[in-house]
């Protein structure tokens, strides 16, 4: 997540770029894959298993950059105080069916560091923004390691906003 500040204004954008790219790559190298069959001339060489298999790898390429690309989701929230507004927005790689939500900023109430586990075990953890009314917003989209990181990002948006101190 970077942080962008002015005197009114923070804006933390959380980008999953790396995961995007790599999914993209996956992406390119099923459709590469599946293509073979189309340009190959030994194509019709190929054995039943080996033409299985090359179709199977193509598929699950593609499938699984696919699933990566589509699953991982950006959020860009601004804060500013001078107009007290907040806006909020998450969205996918191509920015089709965002989500947009705008805020006044007096309805912040809590900068949230929530805790889970990874498939390892390892912890990860992600910021939530409390607002009246119970609802919350995720400033950031995908979870992360290391707590001391996101602790400090916390501890900005909190001092940003004038909040009590991070929960957990």
């Amino acid at each position: 997540m970077r942080i962008f500040e002015t005197t009114d204004r923070l804006v933390l954008d959380d980008v999953p770029m790396a995961i995007w790219l790599l999914g993209m790559a996956f992406v390119g190298s099923g459709a590469f894959v599946l293509s073979i069959p189309f340009w190959s001339a030994d194509w019709q060489r190929f054995g039943f298993w080996a033409r299985a298999a090359v179709l199977a790898i193509g598929a699950g390429h593609l499938a699984g950059g696919s699933y990566t690309v589509l699953r991982a989701l950006a959020t860009r929230t601004e804060l500013d105080r001078e107009h007290g507004i907040g806006r909020h927005l998450v969205r996918r790689p191509w920015r089709l069916h965002a989500t947009r939500a705008h805020f006044p900023l007096d309805d912040a109430r809590a900068v949230e560091i929530v805790r889970s586990t990874d498939s390892d075990g390892d912890p990860i953890f992600q910021l939530r923004l409390w607002l009246a009314g119970s609802r919350h917003l995720w400033l950031m989209a995908q979870p992360a390691h290391g707590e001391q990181r996101v602790l400090e990002k916390a501890e900005h948006v909190r001092r940003f906003l004038r909040l009590p101190p991070t929960t957990r």
